[in-house]
């Protein structure tokens, strides 16, 4: 696939922007809480599907980084709706983090001689 462009990579810095907000005002409860989550949540997963895609680099450390993601961005939107499921979605999407960091560290490593 072909490399995203500067427009694209900087719309996601913005989307990524706009979930922030939405964590922050979902914080101190903000009534546009429901908007900067559902946009920005809706936007990150879209460029991360495009930036995952054209990403040459594979390895088995992803499926924690994208179910880590994924789990943010839903426990979010439901957070800021006022649905209670997403208090665990975030505890969930907290131990997906935890073995995305230690998974990627591992595969880092050279192979044991054993």
């Amino acid at each position: 696939m072909q490399n995203p462009s500067s427009f694209v990579r900087y719309s996601f810095i913005v989307a990524i922007g706009f979930l922030f907000v939405g964590i922050l005002f979902t914080i101190i409860g903000w009534p546009a809480a429901e908007l900067f989550s559902i946009l920005g949540g809706v936007a990150s997963l879209v460029f991360y599907g495009i930036f995952t895609h054209a990403s040459v680099a594979s390895s088995k450390s992803v499926y924690p980084r994208h179910l880590t993601f994924g789990l943010l961005v839903v426990g979010q939107i439901l957070k800021s709706l006022q649905v209670g499921f997403g208090s665990y979605l975030f505890l969930v999407a907290l131990v997906a983090f935890l073995i995305w960091v230690v998974w990627s560290v591992l595969e880092q490593l050279p192979p044991s001689e054993d």
